[in-house]
């Protein structure tokens, strides 16, 4: 599943998918069409594309609406409020935007707890989130049980993605000066065998961790 141009109408969206995402199995419902549109766009509001941005979060607060307990829209709504957070001016707007989006991805992981692209999601939004805001702690915890799950299922996320989990995952255990439990990770983000610019950046951080580094 892809996580992170056409656009479809919000109308023609509903009459077409709406059904199909309810009834359709998880499976499937991670690889239908419409995924690929919110990704596509997620992926321009990430870019900067603040009408975007203004388009993807109308859209999916239309189709949550009529599927309030749909986790994986409730998560990519979750995430786009924090990108209209980033493009609101300073003021209470900024912060409604930035407090819907952590109440909407947490309400997604409460639906789906076992879900690791939910988990996922948020885990990725929330490491990236000013330290500020307190989700830190909230992203560590995601990355580590998704190592847990991946150890267990190496092939509930796809490969791509499992790279991004063993990167971040190694990141945030460096952080708390687990160097075994970061070396551990790095090293099977590597033996994934991406060529990409992940692994670069997973060969220097290996490179760069001792124990003293770790923790820092």
């Amino acid at each position: 599943m892809k996580l992170f141009l056409s656009f479809l109408t919000p109308l023609f969206a509903f009459v077409v998918i709406q059904s199909a995402l309810a009834s359709a199995p998880v499976s499937e419902t991670y690889s239908h069409p419409l995924l690929n549109q919110i990704y596509e766009m997620h992926s321009l509001a990430e870019s900067g594309n603040k009408d975007a941005t203004r388009r993807l979060v109308a859209w999916l607060e239309e189709l949550t609406a009529e599927q309030p307990d749909n986790g994986i829209l409730l998560v990519y709504l979750g995430s786009s409020y924090t990108l209209a957070s980033r493009d609101a001016f300073i003021g209470p707007g900024k912060l409604r935007y930035l407090m819907a989006g952590r109440d909407c991805m947490d309400r997604a992981v409460t639906i789906r707890p076992d879900d690791p692209n939910v988990r996922f999601i948020r885990a990725i939004n929330n490491y990236h989130l000013p330290t500020m805001f307190n989700r830190r702690s909230i992203a560590r915890d995601d990355f580590r049980r998704l190592v847990d799950q991946l150890a267990k299922s190496p092939t509930c996320l796809d490969t791509l993605t499992s790279q991004a989990v063993y990167y971040y995952a190694g990141l945030c255990f460096a952080q708390l000066e687990e160097e075994k439990n970061a070396r551990d990770s790095f090293q099977k983000g590597l033996d994934l065998k991406i060529t990409g610019p992940l692994t670069a950046k997973i060969t220097q951080e290996l490179a760069e961790l001792t124990p003293t580094a770790a923790g820092q």
